[in-house]
């Protein structure tokens, strides 16, 4: 392996990097999360959460999705899953060909579920899940290496369903994607879309403040957290991008009937009046957290901007607060839910770029980061 003057370790791939002790992809900059066995477990369990707030379902408006891959005579119906991981919902779909990008895990599971349609991932990293013996793919899923941001334009057309989760930190242009993923899609296509971050919110869904370390309401989980977002912000402008779906798909003249449902998933189990399902939910986000923050941890000190030990105590601070639950975190995080519908009509091109609102400021969608001193 050879070493680079940056002290990062370049595995024979070319397209991976080790840095302290996690595994990096150098294919795409701005996702600054690692892509490793642990990060694709953490990653399962993302995906359970996702089902735990879907009600069991592996996506959202079961309904459309049903009709929209109804069983067809002498047609395989396919599926393109933009954002594969592990694999999982991949699998399950496997009765129809899904083109998985960062959770193949979830893609697997579709595949299983729909057996008639053809199932196809993309990733920028092969998924564990291949390499297992104990976890067989079925044999109408398949995989591929492959950028959003670069390769779209290979897909061929006549996919019925496009799902896409978790992976707008690594999309340069989310309007963009969503003209290349309407060529992708069939008339009457079902695009699905699901977002999120880990801002701390409150119950109206408003990001909390960040407060000065020292303060009562000071959170060492939302300075990490704003310490992420800021060093993500150096690749250019903010990608996460979710706040603007409906205006983003309603301004597409490529879809129709776009729908958009939030979500607010308390930080853990904070509270004794929760039913079965919302303590585990709760459960669950919790050990997400603990087990996500070494990831942000690792994502820092790749992007080497802070001081390793104000990093490493800012970390061990935030884990503090949601082993212990404290009340400076007795907040929520959001989640987004989006669907659309491919129009029956002749596929248009974008002739402009999708504009921010009258007024934007790019503050009302992220936490403020603390003045320098």
């Amino acid at each position: 392996m050879a070493q680079e003057p940056s002290g990062i370790v370049v595995e024979a791939e070319g397209n991976l990097a080790i840095s302290n002790g996690r595994k990096f992809q150098k294919l795409n900059d701005p996702y600054m999360l690692p892509t490793d066995s642990d990060e694709h477990s953490r990653l399962d369990l993302q995906h359970e959460i996702v089902r735990l707030m879907l009600g069991g379902e592996l996506y959202q408006t079961p309904e459309l999705v049903k009709s929209t891959l109804s069983p067809q005579e002498n047609t395989m119906r396919r599926i393109l899953d933009v954002g594969a991981g592990s694999g999982k919902w991949y699998n399950e779909f496997a009765r129809f060909r899904i083109v998985s990008y960062l959770y193949f895990i979830r893609a697997i599971e579709m595949a299983r579920k729909f057996p008639h349609a053809d199932v196809l991932g993309i990733n920028l990293v092969e998924p564990n899940i291949l390499s297992d013996p104990t976890r067989p793919v079925p044999s109408n899923c398949s995989f591929q290496i492959a950028d959003a941001n670069k390769d779209m334009g290979k897909i061929s057309s006549g996919y019925d369903l496009v799902h896409v989760r978790f992976i707008e930190a690594g999309i340069d242009d989310s309007d963009l994607f969503f003209y290349d993923a309407a060529r992708i899609l069939r008339p009457g296509g079902l695009l699905l879309l699901v977002g999120g971050d880990v801002q701390l919110v409150d119950e109206h869904g408003k990001y909390v403040p960040l407060q000065k370390p020292g303060t009562v309401r000071y959170s060492h989980l939302q300075h990490l957290v704003c310490c992420l977002k800021e060093a993500h912000l150096k690749f250019g402008p903010p990608r996460l991008r979710y706040h603007f779906w409906r205006s983003m798909l309603e301004s597409n003249p490529n879809y129709s009937n776009v729908q958009i449902k939030e979500l607010l998933v308390p930080t853990g189990p904070r509270s004794n009046n929760l039913n079965e399902t919302e303590r585990k939910l709760a459960e669950s986000m919790q050990t997400n957290l603990l087990r996500v923050l070494p990831v942000f941890k690792a994502g820092i000190l790749h992007d080497k901007s802070l001081p390793e030990e104000f990093v490493n105590n800012l970390a061990e601070g935030a884990m503090k607060e949601v082993r212990e639950m404290s009340t400076v975190i007795h907040r929520y995080l959001k989640f987004v839910f989006a669907a659309a519908v491919q129009n029956d009509i002749l596929w248009a091109a974008r002739k402009k770029p999708w504009q921010e609102p009258p007024g934007y400021d790019l503050y009302d969608y992220f936490v403020r980061p603390l003045h320098k001193e």
